[in-house]
């Protein structure tokens, strides 16, 4: 019996670097690659892991774009993560999803990111790890 390769993909978008650290450990854990959100999804994906984080208590425009040329044909489920100083970018995210037709899992990925002196030096190894650990959950099996 053939065994069906099961397809991930992550998108992100990050201005400092904090977002686009957590889409990598997400994605090498799923053995795919981490890419900016300027990128369409071409193909089939399963689960879309998509991150974002908070800029003035908004979500960029980048992860607007990406969500309105989203096709739902080429998407099984989508997952959030995000990095933020303060406040809750899967929040957000989510809602522009729900305006576009889109449902998201309601288990979200979320760790500080430093701002200024908030939160200074996350993500940290910790939080990377515990990246890891929920791309990994979402491995064992589809939901």
């Amino acid at each position: 019996m053939e065994q069906i390769k099961y397809r991930f993909g992550v998108r992100y978008y990050s201005r400092g670097g904090h977002t686009k650290q957590i889409a990598q450990a997400i994605a090498q854990e799923l053995g795919c690659e981490a890419v900016p959100t300027s990128e369409r999804v071409r193909g089939y994906t399963d689960t879309l892991f998509l991150g974002g984080a908070l800029y003035g208590g908004k979500i960029d425009d980048s992860i607007k774009g990406f969500i309105t040329r989203l096709d739902r044909r080429n998407v099984g489920k989508i997952i959030l993560f995000g990095t933020a100083a303060m406040g809750d970018p899967c929040k957000k995210i989510r809602k522009i999803l729900e305006e576009k037709g889109f449902l998201a899992e309601t288990e979200t990925f979320l760790c500080k990111g430093s701002f200024k002196i908030i939160a200074k030096g996350h993500p940290n190894e910790e939080d990377v790890e515990n990246a890891r650990a929920f791309a990994r959950k979402w491995m064992q099996e589809p939901k």
